[in-house]
């Protein structure tokens, strides 16, 4: 299934985190990675990147009320269309 031109967001802090993001992103998804440990979140990036699947966006979020939305609000901004 080719997934180009879509957005997957993986929640670091879950156990198939690495391989549902490294699956999506070989098949062309494009990879946000949210949570609330920012080096977990970056240390994941950096093996999505050195793959060659692309690069990945970070959202560093404590889940606290109204996270959701920050993080529909970031997935928005970053993949605005024409």
């Amino acid at each position: 299934m080719e997934l180009a031109g879509k957005v997957v967001v993986v929640p670091v802090e879950w156990a198939g985190a690495a391989g549902l993001a490294t699956a999506m992103a070989a098949r062309g998804a494009t990879v946000v990675l949210v949570g609330p440990d920012g080096d977990a979140a970056g240390r994941l990036a950096a093996v999505l990147e050195a793959s060659g699947a692309g690069r990945p966006a970070v959202f560093v979020t404590d889940g606290a009320a109204g996270s959701s939305d920050a993080v529909a609000d970031f997935v928005g901004e970053l993949f605005r269309g024409p």
